[in-house]
Parts: structure tokens; C-alpha cells; sequence
């Protein structure tokens, strides 16, 4: 593992941004960059349109269904069964039918790691067929209120009522399929505001939604609280969990071990470092992603519909760095100077 001994700290207060408070910027605060109108969603849907559905079993009952959206995982015991996301909603009924000749008893359970569309599309499909759906608490909020994504310049609806949980929590806790404890874990803000975790340990899984994604950049949603910052940090978290031979389930990609997170985190470790290096030397949104922070890493990371210089702008955005000439003090030194990480 790569060590970094970088002093964020004190570089992160010299742009004025605290990662932990990022909720006290509204959307109409947050810096705009010059993303493609609808670019990176319109790519995402292709992808998930036109990517054949991939099944494997993982452990004995634990099946993954990736290819159609976010990575959908099925729990199955004697007693039931549980399902991890539902994908994209123009596959919903393809991954349902899948999940049905794999795991033949009914979904009694529905956990969503977070509230973005390519994991809860298909919410309504299995809560009206009677699942339950359980969920960090910021998502059930999310879903349930129109959205405003300002980087993307995108708008989306509320879900309809039935697609929102209906049993919500911000701290651990465990449920039981079976003979399998399925061990919920929400996060603290890092891919967004309401990231859960999900842990087996009889069948030693990790589900980690879009927390971690397996051969391209995540995505960073600002507007939902997310940050850089956060992400690096939940994964510090979650590798104690991770064992040589555990499975870890990313939120899109293919299945993975300990070695591909690790190996994850230490590709977000130094872009950080990279893109807060840029940022001290006062350079404009334009020269730093012209500097290419991520080149390095783009040929494992870059291969998805999220490239190298949209990963820096995502991150710059999280920053509260604004689009300005060289020389020019980031807009968000102005609005919180001298805050520092894990202050209040």
C-alpha cells in the first residue's frame, strides 16, 4: 500500500473548503463546470441500454447481476430472500426475471446502497411484488423530493411513493435471510449523502454500491454531498472488513478482492494529492485539468463513460473550485477561511 504523508489538512484550509460540512453549500452555490449539458448521463444510459447482463454466482446463494445499471446482488436461504439494488429502469424486468430463475423464493427484502437511478429503478417493481425496501435514511429523502444536479446542468422528479424505503436508518444494524446476516453499514457523506454497505460475513461478501467501481472513476455526486475527500475515506473504513479471500461486490465493474480496492483507494490517494498540488499553485480550472492529475491512472480507471478530465472536474466541483482566471483566489477561500477537515 502506498503511504501518504501529504499534509491535506493544511492545504485543504488554503482553498477554504471543509469536506465534512460540504452540506452548507446550496446547489445554487456549488461552482459550475463546464460539463457536456446531459453528457455524462446520456453516456451512462448507453452503456447501461447496451451492456449484455452478466450472471455469476459468487458464493453459494449470493448471485450478481452486473451489466444493466448499477451491479445488483440476490441473496438466497430457505427462508427468503433479499436483493441489493435494482439496476436501470428500461432492464428492470430483464433483471428481474433473471434474479427469479436464480433465487426462486420471492424478495422479501430490498437494500439500496444509495438512491441514484441506475440502483432504484426497479424499486417500485419489487415493492409492489412485496419486497421491503431498507435504505439509509438521506435516501428515502432523496428519492422522495425533485433533484437539481448542478455540474450536469440536470433535473430529476421525485420517485413515486412506492419506490421509496420504507425502513430507514443512519446507524449500523443486521438483518437475517436465513442463516445469513446481512450486516448494514451506512457511510458518512462520501459518494453521496445516504451510501450503505453491505457485509455478509457467513458468506464473507461486501457489496459496496458506488462506493467503490471496478476498472473506471466513480462518480462524485457533489450535489448529494459527496466528495473525493469522503470516498477516500470510506474506503479506509471498509478494507479492515476485507479479507484475502473476501468478495467485494463493486457498484459497477467486475468482481473484485482486497488487492483491486486497495489498489483503488491508492489511485484516489494521489490524484488528491496531484489535483490539491495544482490548486496550491493557483492554476486555473482549465490548466489543471490541461495537466492531465489523472493521466497515469487513466488506461485501468479511464476506460468507462467517466474519463480522466471529467474525474477532475468532478472533484474540482467538490473542492468549490469555480471556473477563474489564473492567479485568482478559488471562489470558496472567500466563504469559509481557515476551516479545516473534521472542524465544526
Amino acid at each position: 500500500m502506498i503511504q501518504h504523508t501529504a499534509d491535506f489538512e493544511s492545504r485543504l484550509a488554503s482553498i477554504g473548503r471543509d469536506q465534512r460540512n460540504v452540506g452548507t453549500f446550496s446547489a445554487q452555490t456549488l461552482p459550475h463546470q463546464s460539463f457536456p449539458r446531459d453528457g455524462l448521463v446520456a453516456k451512462s444510459r448507453i452503456a447501461y441500454q447496451t451492456t449484455p447482463l452478466a450472471i455469476e454466482e459468487v458464493r453459494r446463494g449470493v448471485f450478481v447481476f452486473r451489466g444493466a445499471g448499477g451491479t445488483v446482488t440476490a441473496v438466497s436461504e430457505s427462508h427468503g430472500s433479499a436483493v441489493i439494488d435494482t439496476g436501470f429502469g428500461p432492464r428492470v424486468e430483464e433483471i428481474r426475471r433473471a434474479i427469479t430463475g436464480a433465487v426462486p423464493l420471492g424478495v422479501r427484502w430490498l437494500v439500496n446502497t444509495h438512491w441514484h437511478f441506475d440502483h432504484t429503478d426497479g424499486n417500485q417493481t419489487f415493492a409492489e411484488a412485496g419486497a421491503t425496501i431498507v435504505a439509509h435514511a438521506n435516501c428515502r429523502t432523496r428519492l422522495s423530493r425533485d433533484h437539481y444536479v448542478p455540474s450536469l446542468e440536470w433535473r430529476i422528479p421525485a420517485s413515486p411513493r412506492m419506490a421509496w424505503p420504507t425502513i430507514t436508518l443512519d446507524g449500523s444494524g443486521n438483518f437475517y435471510i436465513g442463516s445469513e446476516t446481512l450486516k448494514l453499514l451506512p457511510q458518512p457523506p462520501s459518494h453521496t449523502d445516504g451510501d450503505l454497505v453491505v457485509y455478509m460475513p457467513s458468506a464473507d461478501v461486501l457489496v459496496t454500491g458506488d462506493l467503490f467501481t471496478n476498472g473506471s472513476y466513480p462518480v462524485i455526486d457533489e450535489s448529494s454531498e459527496g466528495s473525493l475527500r469522503g470516498m477516500i475515506e470510506a474506503i479506509e473504513r471498509l478494507l479492515p472488513l476485507v479479507k484475502a479471500n473476501t468478495v467485494v461486490v463493486p457498484g459497477h465493474g467486475p468482481i473484485a478482492n482486497r488487492d483491486t480496492l486497495a489498489d483503488f483507494l491508492d489511485m484516489l490517494h494521489a490524484i488528491e494529492d496531484r489535483i490539491l498540488a495544482l490548486i496550491d499553485a493557483k492554476l486555473s480550472v482549465p490548466e489543471i485539468t490541461a495537466a492531465k492529475p489523472t493521466v497515469e491512472f487513466d488506461s485501468t480507471w479511464g476506460r468507462g463513460y467517466v474519463t480522466g478530465e471529467y474525474f477532475t472536474r468532478m472533484i474540482l466541483t467538490g473542492l468549490g473550485v469555480d471556473e477563474k482566471p489564473a492567479g485568482r483566489e478559488p471562489v470558496s477561500s472567500q466563504k469559509s477561511e481557515g476551516k479545516r477537515r473534521g472542524n465544526k
